[in-house]
């Protein structure tokens, strides 16, 4: 799911790229229109009836990729999710007017593209894109004219990500690299700290505290909860286990200690997670109660509930 203007009428619509588990094909995406009072309705005229399509959609972003002031999307598309794994291919969507899109299927890259993330990684004033799975890499961007695929920007600590995010978590004016992907299998939960090289490696970053039993990571924010001003770290997390892989819920909670450190504050989010839970893709770090302060709530209001902060950091489980 990303949200973004889709027509240039200054309000939030929708754009899902879709896809299922064991799906061979393909299926198009679904464009949702705003009216304006929050009802929502299918469109296909946007892209001229020829919606992008996805075999299954880990994560879609929305970015500015050529600096004219409109909304663009990013689809990483991983593929069939099972043996043998043969990947899929990235969609780049373009809104080229308000209202009007094209997109194109990078075929330079074929993969297993589980998540990703976008950013200014080299401070030349576009966005650049780095892309997870079993093969990370970045797209550079030059200009809004082309992406450039390169996997020399960083170490080989990284080298399977199926979570990540780009965000300056240390507020240093350097865009950090945020990955995870299965703790139960040794690739470690990490922040690489950002510098002017644009590059990433194990000799400056933070490696995540571990979650027994919960070593599959599935979404980051980075969010000041603890009113302190400096940003914290929340971690989605799902079973990890043989037993419980894919089972199971938690929220990891960790507080930024200053000095590129954090410090486990889980047991500060009031629901100790069970093999019994659903677990959720995504989530979302934003003042849900308007009190001023930074709630926790999973990206589908079907989940019916929310972790309201006590504005120190302390976060209870209320039901929508």
């Amino acid at each position: 799911i990303a949200y973004l203007d889709a027509n240039g009428d200054g309000v939030t619509d929708i754009f899902m790229a879709t896809g299922e588990y064991l799906l061979e094909g393909e299926v198009n995406s679904i464009l949702a229109i705003n009216d304006g009072q929050g009802n929502f309705t299918s469109s296909t005229s946007e892209f001229g009836d020829n919606m992008p399509p996805a075999t299954h959609a880990r994560k879609s972003i929305v970015f500015d990729y050529n600096n004219d002031g409109l909304d663009d999307v990013f689809v990483f598309d991983h593929g069939y999710d099972s043996n043998p794994f043969p990947g899929s291919n990235p969609k780049l969507i373009i809104q080229n007017s308000p209202g009007s899109f094209s997109w194109s299927k990078l075929t330079d890259q074929t993969g297993f593209h589980h998540g990703g993330a976008a950013a200014d990684i080299d401070n030349d004033g576009d966005i650049d894109i780095f892309v997870g799975g079993f093969e990370p890499f970045f797209y550079i961007n030059s200009d809004g004219n082309s992406l450039t695929k390169t996997d020399n920007l960083f170490d080989n600590s990284i080298n399977k990500v199926f979570s990540a995010e780009l965000i300056d978590v240390d507020a240093d004016g350097y865009v950090d690299l945020i990955v995870g992907a299965h703790e139960q299998d040794g690739d470690n939960t990490s922040v690489y700290w950002g510098s002017s090289s644009g590059t990433y490696g194990s000799s400056s970053r933070t490696i995540v505290p571990e979650l027994p039993n919960y070593g599959t990571v599935l979404d980051f924010e980075a969010e000041d909860v603890d009113g302190d001003n400096d940003r914290d770290l929340i971690i989605n997390r799902t079973g990890g286990g043989n037993n419980n892989f894919y089972n199971g819920r938690r929220v990891q909670l960790l507080l930024n200690n200053g000095g590129r450190q954090f410090v486990d504050a889980t047991n500060q989010i009031d629901d100790p997670g069970l093999d019994t839970d659903i677990w959720f893709p995504w989530l979302r770090a934003q003042d849900v109660d308007s009190d001023g302060d930074i709630d926790i709530i999973p990206d589908d209001a079907g989940y019916g509930f929310s972790y309201l902060n006590d504005g120190s950091g302390n976060f209870v489980k209320t039901s929508n």
